[in-house]
């Protein structure tokens, strides 16, 4: 048998056509997509995703990193690890359409009788805060002896009316800037 005549022929890179060679087909490790439902039936943390393919668009349930919270509609970036079965939704791609704040969905509800309480503790068990109902309304306790109320940016209370009370010591006011008090009247002691 001639063994020369079953290899195949030479080739010189100048006989070779690099435009006529065809890339095989394999999938981005990272793609772009829109979230089409933001709320997996069963599984938490899983959002549709939708892409649109050479072969058409493809749905697909895919796992979020822990802070990736993407709504309906939102473009996504998803990634896929070397290895790994599925591609990850890894972030939200801004600038594609107006970014309005989600409504905040309510997760959990506790219905609470006059005698009852719902208190939040910290992990040693120290009391934090509790909230009750009482016939004027709602009342917030802070259960730590001191306690901070802050924020990075404004704070803002809002109410019908305001009072602020120290039962016993001093009450102090302190700015960076000056201090405008506006009112109908302004009576100082």
């Amino acid at each position: 048998m001639n063994w020369r005549a079953l290899q195949q022929p030479e080739t010189t890179a100048d006989q070779i056509d690099l435009d006529r060679i065809e890339a095989p087909a394999v999938l981005a490790p990272s793609e772009t997509g829109v979230c089409i439902a933001d709320r997996h039936p069963v599984l938490s943390g899983r959002v549709l995703v939708r892409f649109e393919r050479e072969r058409g668009p493809v749905e697909q349930w895919l796992p979020c990193l822990m802070s990736v919270c993407p709504r309906d509609g939102d473009r996504v970036l998803a990634m896929r690890a070397a290895g790994a079965a599925e591609a990850i939704v890894v972030g939200v791609v801004d600038g594609y359409r107006r970014r309005v704040e989600p409504e905040p969905r309510i997760t959990n509800v506790r219905a609470i009788e006059r005698d009852e309480s719902v208190r939040i503790e910290a992990a040693d068990g120290r009391g934090l805060v509790e909230v009750r109902a009482s016939e004027a309304g709602c009342v917030v306790t802070l259960l730590s002896k001191d306690a901070t109320l802050t924020a990075d940016g404004a704070l803002t209370i809002e109410a019908e009316t305001l009072a602020l009370r120290a039962r016993q010591g001093a009450v102090s006011v302190k700015a960076s800037e000056d201090v405008e008090i506006q009112g109908e009247h302004v009576r100082l002691n």
